[in-house]
């Protein structure tokens, strides 16, 4: 049992020698080692290189501040305004539950009738809002077609345009004299927007379909498409107008 105790002692004693030798050990195991080659040459760099790496998005790290929208700035004035209207009214209590939610919904509900009430000024207040009206179309939107098929005398424009020697003016005129007798007498309901085809789909009238057409084939081609007539071909034109214009006006059409 005394050598038992002996044994223990000494190794109690002996254990911090060991220790330090241990660590001794450690520090000569981590002393630096310098690389004794002779043809070790310093590290250069290359400033054209950094530079160039300078230039790369991927080594960009300055963090840009993105500049706020005007909705962002005017949620920040309004949630200002009703934070200071919050703390004046209450302290430093802060709302919770439903009313945090209203609190959070105002400012949408105050810009969303700003915006409602200005759309509604701006067509309260609109000085075009009666040109839904008849009289306001025509004196606004007529075209040039509709100003001479309402307003103008069809057959002294005729006769100025053949005494100018323009056939082609004259058979437009032709052609929307007779859409202006159509009109009148409800065989076609005239709009600005519909074309030639369209007219002679409302025509029922076969005697009447057939001639339109093959005027509106003449009126087409000599107008739109820019084609010269000779005085002859301008008489054969003229007298199948009359002979319709004729035909429209002693029939009735209701």
């Amino acid at each position: 049992m005394r050598s038992l105790l002996l044994i223990l002692f000494f190794y109690y004693l002996s254990a911090p020698v060991l220790q330090a030798q241990t660590l001794v050990e450690n520090d000569s195991i981590a002393k630096i080692q310098y690389d004794q080659r002779e043809d070790i040459k310093p590290l250069h760099f290359d400033e054209d290189t950094l530079e160039e790496y300078k230039q790369l998005d991927e080594f960009d790290y300055v963090e840009e501040e993105k500049a706020e929208s005007w909705w962002t700035k005017l949620k920040r004035w309004f949630f200002n305004i009703l934070d200071s209207i919050w703390d004046f009214l209450f302290g430093d209590i802060k709302a919770t539950g439903f009313l945090g939610f209203l609190f959070q919904t105002i400012p949408y509900l105050i810009i969303g009738g700003i915006i409602a009430l200005i759309v509604w000024l701006f067509i309260k207040l609109n000085p075009g809002k009666g040109l839904g009206s008849k009289n306001n179309e025509q004196e606004v939107y007529l075209s040039e077609e509709q100003e001479i098929i309402e307003n103008k005398d069809i057959e002294a424009l005729i006769r100025e345009a053949i005494a100018l020697g323009d056939l082609r003016l004259a058979i437009r005129y032709y052609y929307l004299l007779i859409l202006r007798e159509l009109k009148n007498k409800n065989l076609i309901n005239y709009e600005q927007e519909k074309t030639n085809e369209d007219y002679l789909k409302e025509i029922q009238e076969i005697k009447i379909n057939k001639p339109f057409q093959e005027l509106t084939h003449l009126y087409d081609f000599v107008w739109y498409g820019n084609f010269t007539i000779n005085p002859q071909q301008y008489k054969t034109a003229e007298e199948d107008f009359l002979a319709l214009k004729k035909h429209i006006n002693t029939r009735s059409y209701e």
